[in-house]
């Protein structure tokens, strides 16, 4: 007997599963970070607010007065899924908008690679039944579907020369920007194939860096730009406790030393627990 059809994905679904803050927690897979094991996507599994204003930006980004969405500029913590999180994102929104294009601008080749094959893992484990198809392409760093369905992915490194010429996408990610060698020349070659889209999203993410990195003075800059309002930014800073995994129990008849009673007295309000202290003493 033939085989079935494989099912394709029904075209009046695609308006709620482009948004992915609905569609991720429905059909996305990852790897779990605590325990290795894969598991059915959740925001809130490893984050408290990170992952679940990446998503909230992508599906409904903010508008300035004239009406063009806003680029969102985040700093987080090390290991807290941003910009694994960024790229799943951009994976509902090209995978359901026909001609959607979208780059990733990793730092390395590796990372670059790395990322993309996350959204492969992801994209192998959505259900079929709406599963948006794709077309054969040789390219090992891109994803394409049919054009009745949706766009393309595509992964760049800065490494490689003249990054962003030629280029006209509707979403951009940026990972790691501090770590750029030039990161300054890739903004300036990226940013004017987007500023006059209104439609187009842009989400530029890093962690602190060491103040010697070649691109650490670059990313602050930005980021000071972007809390003022500067432009199309906008501006979001999680602190470590943000992360549920950076918690320790608090050592039974341990008293806090001095800079540890500065912190809580100081940031306690602001969700900072002394099991998170208990991990940056373990760190």
């Amino acid at each position: 007997m033939p085989k079935d059809p494989k099912p394709q994905p029904q075209v009046e679904s695609f308006s709620a599963l482009r948004n992915p803050i609905v569609s991720l927690p429905a059909f996305g897979h990852v790897l779990d970070q605590a325990t290795g094991k894969e598991i059915l996507y959740d925001p809130k599994r490893i984050t408290t607010d990170l992952q679940t204003t990446l998503l909230s930006y992508l599906g409904n980004p903010p508008k300035n007065e004239l009406g063009h969405n806003r680029w969102l500029c985040l700093l987080g913590y090390r290991q807290g899924g941003k910009s694994l999180c960024a790229e799943l994102g951009a994976y509902a929104l090209t995978a359901y908008t026909p001609g959607h294009d979208h780059v990733c601008i990793a730092d390395t080749k590796h990372r670059a690679d790395y990322l993309h094959q996350r959204v492969h893992f992801n994209h192998k484990r959505w259900d079929e039944k709406f599963r948006s198809p794709t077309v054969p392409n040789r390219e090992s760093r891109q994803l394409t579907f049919d054009s009745k369905f949706g766009g393309r992915m595509r992964t760049l490194s800065a490494e490689s020369g003249a990054v962003g010429i030629g280029q006209s996408p509707d979403s951009v990610h940026i990972s790691e920007i501090g770590f750029f060698s030039s990161p300054g020349t890739i903004m300036n070659l990226m940013l004017p194939s987007i500023i006059n889209r209104e439609h187009a999203t842009a989400v530029v993410e890093c962690t602190p860096v060491p103040s010697g990195a070649p691109g650490a003075r670059y990313w602050q800059d930005l980021f000071n730009s972007a809390k003022r309002g500067k432009g199309r930014w906008l501006a979001a800073f999680f602190p470590f406790w943000d992360n549920k995994l950076a918690q320790r129990p608090w050592p039974v008849n341990s008293k806090p030393d001095k800079e540890e009673l500065e912190l809580y007295e100081q940031y306690h309000t602001k969700g900072l627990r002394w099991e998170n202290l208990a991990f940056r003493r373990e760190m």
